[in-house]
């Protein structure tokens, strides 16, 4: 039992936001907390996984990335096109030199990668206690790519929220923020610029998580929402998503100059 006043002291108390959230988002009160789940949200192929090694990389904090869903040749790929912004159908065969890539993944090596394509929850705090173990500090940031790959305990949807538990510990307890990804229902129809709302994700999961983003891949612009906020303002029917410029092919998600919202 603790006081708040000697509390707020300690290391992980003040919930400071992961540096490098987009200028758009952050005027909408939009932030990746240390001490907390947020969550990107969206369907296959909407955009889910970029934003989030964008992010990694904007945000230039420890990081330990247990990508699921892609492997380490992909993986590899993406960082390439998105650090040279170059379309990833040149930067494939351009692996093949293998000290031109180099070159470059290892100015970011601050994202320790795991591809254990079904990871469990205490397969995720091994991944942090090992971090510490190298570092002798936890990571600042943990990306878990995607929910669905994750190996939980009973049915699906229950065993869903049981391990979102289990993730909201961790960040508490070892002070990291924790960025889950995860998808929405296909079958849930969106109007003209809306992103998926609150409603759509799979398994009843938006409890858990302080923030959940919602996004949308719309012909050239990657629209994204917060469904859900805990610390600032929420849009839970998705229908006022800032936009950002998005080229798929070359991984890159840039501001638009001057524009924030646009308005369904």
């Amino acid at each position: 039992m603790r006081t708040l006043s000697r509390a707020i002291t300690q290391r992980g108390t003040t919930a400071p936001s992961i540096p490098g959230m987009f200028t758009s988002l952050n005027e909408r009160g939009v932030s990746v907390r240390t001490g907390e789940v947020s969550m990107i949200a969206g369907q296959p192929a909407a955009g889910k996984s970029m934003l989030a090694l964008t992010l990694a990389v904007r945000a230039k904090v420890s990081t330990i990335y247990l990508s699921a869903d892609s492997h380490l040749h992909t993986q590899s790929m993406r960082l390439l096109s998105m650090v040279t912004e170059t379309d990833q159908s040149i930067v494939e065969p351009a692996m093949e030199d293998v000290e031109w890539a180099q070159s470059i993944l290892r100015h970011h090596d601050y994202i320790r990668w795991s591809f254990n394509s079904s990871p469990s929850a205490r397969d995720i705090e091994e991944e942090i206690e090992a971090h510490i173990t190298l570092t002798s500090m936890p990571p600042e940031l943990v990306i878990i790519d995607n929910l669905t790959d994750c190996l939980v305990d009973g049915d699906e949807f229950g065993g869903m929220r049981s391990f979102l538990k289990d993730l909201k510990f961790f960040a508490r307890e070892y002070s990291t923020a924790i960025l889950l990804l995860h998808h929405t229902s296909e079958a849930w129809h969106l109007g003209p610029n809306q992103c998926p709302p609150r409603q759509s994700l799979q398994g009843k999961v938006a409890q858990t998580p302080a923030l959940v983003m919602t996004v949308v891949d719309q012909e050239g612009f990657l629209g994204v929402a917060p469904v859900k906020n805990r610390y600032g303002p929420s849009n839970p029917s998705g229908d006022r998503p800032s936009f950002f410029e998005y080229n798929p092919a070359s991984c890159q998600i840039k501001e638009i100059p001057g524009t924030e919202l646009i308005q369904a």
